[in-house]
This record gives C-alpha cells, structure tokens and sequence, in this order.
C-alpha cells in the first residue's frame, strides 16, 4: 500500500503542528467531541482497545485517553517525524501509559482485534487508487467484527461548483485564523466525493455508514466492521 503522503505537505515546524491543525480544520474541536460521544455509546464499559490509524502528534489520544481511564490506544503513523513528537507529547502522562505509537503503515500493524478505530483528517493523504481500498481494508482486518470506525475526512468532487466554494471558504477561514494565504493555498486539500466515500468503505467490508459530522468540504461517519 502506497505511504500516507503527510510529508508532502509545508508544515514549517512539527513542533507548531497542533497549533497548525486548529488554525486549519473547521469544527476541530467539535470532531475531537464527537467522535469520542460516539465511542462511549458504542464501545462496552471496561477495557477497550482503540486503533488510531494517523496518530498525529499524539493530540487525538491525550484527549480520549484522559476522559476514558480504560481505554487503551495503539497509533500509527507512517512519517516518523510525527511518531516522535507524538512520544514526546504522550510522555508521563496518564494517557501515554496506556499508549503505543508505532511507525508502520496499517497494513504492516500486527496487532488486531481493536474494540474501536478512528481515521481523522487521515484517508486524504492516501491516493485513491488500489492504495485507498487497500488502506480501508487493513483497518477492517484489524477491527473485532461489527466494532466502530469514525472516519472525518476531505469531501467533494474536483471542479464542481459547491466543492470550489465551500474549498475557497475554508482556505478565507483558515486566513482569518492566522495562516499565511500562501500556506493555505499550498496545504493539499484531496477529497472524495461522499459516494466514492461510502464506496470505497462498504468494498473494503464496513456497514451501516453513518453520517456524525458535516463542515465545509468535511465529512465525518461511523462504520461499523
């Protein structure tokens, strides 16, 4: 499977990534909110093992993992960069204690049989090719069968009228926010349409797609292996 393609992007300093993330992401803390809402009303009470396919800098796993003291979390990341400042953030910290972070692509992870996945702001980076289905795949494979994945992703259809708009909306709010106009149109806004979405999902074996967030040109659902 092709490697998620974070790298390509112009993040000047991973040290500023969180920071850069807000600054770009409508809605960041609302998806933070209601992806772990969705979790606790579906996950059992007690141990639960969640996979974080693109771990980021560790943000997404100090948040869930210091409201939820019996979740444990394995991350991965295929950019090593960002597996070490996630490390470094998750250190002596509760959270952390109940984490692993690897450098690995999802299809090399072995371990499996995760009660819960979340993919966030993470799918974009994967070409959609035989890279996309297969990206997909290796997450259901991992995953106890009829558990959830939250996936929050780019959406939209290249050209269309209403996917250039809600993008130049985004790229004005991200301006507003403190981003160079030059970063936010440079930043590789790659999106799906919302049918080639739930396509790719339900061929890689998930069901029950089910919509739980909508900002410009993002889309945020629940499937379920």
């Amino acid at each position: 499977m092709t490697a998620l393609k974070f790298e390509d992007q112009e993040i000047p300093n991973l040290d500023d990534y969180a920071t850069l993330d807000k600054q770009f992401i409508p809605g960041r803390r609302a998806i933070f909110a209601i992806v772990e809402a969705s979790l606790l009303e579906l996950v059992p009470e007690g141990p639960v093992s969640v996979l974080v396919v693109g771990a980021g800098g560790g943000e997404e796993i100090l948040r869930h993992g210091s409201d939820n003291p019996d979740w444990s979390f394995v991350g991965v990341d295929s950019y090593e960069p960002m597996v070490d400042l996630a490390r470094r953030h998750l250190a002596e910290t509760p959270a952390g204690d109940r984490a692993q972070v690897e450098a690995t692509a999802i299809d090399d992870l072995d371990e499996k049989n995760f009660d819960a996945a979340t993919c966030i702001h993470t799918a974009y980076f994967v070409p959609d090719d035989s890279s996309k289905l297969a990206f997909f795949t290796a997450i259901r494979a991992r995953m106890k069968p009829g558990t959830p994945l939250a996936v929050v992703d780019g959406v939209g259809v290249e050209g269309e009228p209403q996917t250039e708009l809600l993008r130049r909306i985004w790229t004005r709010r991200a301006v507003l926010n403190g981003v160079t106009a030059t970063s936010a149109e440079n930043f590789k806004k790659v999106a799906l349409s919302v049918e080639r979405q739930e396509e790719l999902l339900t061929s890689a074996g998930f069901e029950r797609i089910t919509p739980i967030f909508r900002g410009p040109a993002i889309k945020g659902c629940l499937a379920f292996a």
